[in-house]
């Protein structure tokens, strides 16, 4: 009974969390920002969306902000061992999504909508992007799906199994334009990315459940994203040329 009321609280509160990060912050913020968004102006346009995610994010930390600060000066204490691990996950997991990713862009012959959708906004709104993508996103999801989750288990591999599916789940939702059976078909082959997506979130999870640290996946997540970005952005540069 103990044991079902503790990964029942901790559902709610991941729930919680994640309602908070993907509707409700996003949502009510954007309508306080509704004519900075809709603004022709460059860096009005760009600096409306960012705030977005940087009001977001200081709810968020409104709420774990004492148990964050906690995990913080325990980095600090053993910064050197705690990213040990996480880096040494992190190369484990972009193994696994490298060689999966291959394997799954050559059945279907193109990469995921969610990675298309990235680069398009990446070069579209590269103010509001790029902090958002290499600091606000990681530090987000790390606290959504890996920091959320853990009250609600007592296994390793149940808990990281469970993080990587909502991971990968959540990014391949993302893909979807039209919620209806066609329009779900239509997407069915993003199916594939599961382990690709899968593979980090999988990764990430086993370094916060064997350091008890938030921050041994929260710092290898941004450098992942940083050297996704900085790719990104060569690429797009040397074909302008």
């Amino acid at each position: 009974m103990e044991k079902t009321i503790k990964f029942l609280k901790g559902m709610a509160f991941s729930i919680l969390l994640f309602v908070l990060y993907f509707l409700i912050c996003p949502n009510l913020f954007a309508v306080l920002l509704k004519n900075g968004l809709l603004s022709d102006n460059f860096w009005i346009h760009n600096l409306s969306y960012l705030a977005i995610y940087v009001l977001t994010l200081l709810v968020i930390l409104l709420i774990i902000h004492k148990d964050l600060c906690k995990q913080w000066r325990d980095f600090l204490k053993n910064p050197k061992q705690i990213l040990n691990k996480g880096f040494t996950y992190w190369v484990y997991g972009m193994i696994v999504m490298i060689i999966s990713n291959l394997i799954v862009s050559s059945i279907i012959g193109n990469i995921a909508v969610n990675e298309q959708m990235t680069r398009e906004t990446l070069i579209a709104t590269p103010l509001y992007a790029i902090p958002t993508i290499i600091f606000i996103g990681p530090f987000l999801e790390e606290i959504v799906f890996r920091y959320g989750f853990r009250e609600s288990f007592t296994k390793k591999i149940p808990y990281a199994l469970f993080c990587a599916l909502i991971f990968a789940g959540m990014h391949i939702i993302s893909a979807i334009d039209t919620w209806t059976l066609e329009g779900i078909l239509a997407h069915a082959n993003e199916l594939l990315f599961l382990v690709p997506y899968g593979s980090l979130g999988f990764f990430f999870a086993k370094s916060y459940y064997e350091t008890e640290n938030i921050f041994s996946s929260i710092i290898p997540h941004m450098l992942h994203n940083t050297i996704s970005v900085s790719l990104i952005l060569i690429t797009h540069f040397l074909n302008l040329m």
